[in-house]
C-alpha cells in the first residue's frame, strides 16, 4: 500500500519532552557524542558543477523547528531559526525529485541537557537559484526510531530509522531495546510526485555495527 507523506512532524511523548531545556540547534553537542560514542567523521566533498552545494546551509532559515524550552515538558512549540542561529550536523546530497539535479538532505540536532538525542531533518531542493524547502520531520531517539541515515538512490529518497518498523509519521518509541544498541534499522523509500512524498517500500534490516550513530556525512561550513 502506498502512504501520502505530507509535511509535518510527529509530536513527542510528554515524558521525553521533559528531558528538553533549550530549543537551539548546536553543531557541536557534547550530548551526542557522550551517547552515541564515535560519530562517523566522513564528509561530504563539494561538487562546483551541482548549484545547491553552493549553498551556506548555516545560513538560512529552519522552519518548524522543535522548542522545548518549557521547564515543565509539558508544552512544545515551534519555532523558525534564522541564519546563523543553527546549522547542520550531517548532510547528504543525491537527486531525490527525479529532474536530474542533486537535493540537499541535511539533519540538525537538537540540542538540550538531558540524554534524548533526536534529529530533525530537513529535504531541500533547488528553484530559481535558492535552496527550497520541501519536506521537514523529527527522528526519535537512537534505537527508539533516531537517525541513521537519509540519502537519494534512483531518484527515490531514503530514509532509515534504527528500530523495527519505525517509520516517519508512526509510533517511533517504543522502549524495545537499549537505546545505546539498536539491533535493527528500517530502510524506507518515498517517491516525489512533484508536491509531496510517496511511500514505495520499507523493509528492516539487521543493524551492521552495534551502535546507533548516524552514518551521514559530516557538514563542512562554508569558509
Amino acid at each position: 500500500m502506498i502512504m501520502k507523506i505530507w509535511f509535518g512532524v510527529g509530536i513527542l511523548s510528554i515524558a521525553l519532552a521533559a528531558g528538553f531545556c533549550s530549543s537551539s540547534a548546536r553543531r557541536s553537542n557534547r550530548s551526542i557524542e557522550q551517547n552515541r560514542g564515535n560519530i562517523a567523521r566522513s564528509v561530504s566533498s563539494p561538487t562546483p558543477a551541482s548549484p545547491i552545494r553552493s549553498i551556506d546551509f548555516d545560513n538560512i532559515s529552519y522552519p518548524n523547528f522543535p522548542d522545548y524550552s518549557d521547564p515543565n515538558g509539558r508544552k512544545k512549540k515551534y519555532v523558525t531559526l534564522k541564519p546563523g542561529e543553527g546549522g547542520p550536523n550531517f548532510i547528504n546530497y543525491g537527486d531525490i525529485t527525479g529532474d536530474g539535479d542533486e537535493d540537499a538532505m541535511v539533519a540538525l540536532g537538537i540540542d538540550n541537557h538531558g540524554s534524548a538525542i533526536p534529529d530533525y531533518v530537513y529535504i531541500f531542493t533547488m528553484e530559481n537559484g535558492k535552496a527550497k524547502l520541501i519536506w521537514d520531520f523529527e527522528t526519535g531517539d537512537r534505537a527508539d526510531g533516531g537517525l541513521r541515515n537519509v540519502y537519494a538512490d534512483s531518484s527515490q529518497l531514503v530514509i532509515e530509522l534504527f528500530g523495527k518498523d519505525r517509520i516517519i509519521g508512526g509510533q517511533l518509541y517504543r522502549g524495545e531495546e537499549g537505546l545505546c544498541c539498536p539491533s535493527s534499522f528500517t530502510r524506507t523509500r518515498y517517491r516525489w510526485t512533484g508536491k509531496h512524498f510517496e511511500q514505495v517500500s520499507s523493509a528492516v534490516l539487521k543493524n551492521p555495527s552495534s551502535g546507533a550513530n548516524p552514518v551521514m556525512p559530516q557538514y563542512t561550513p562554508k569558509k
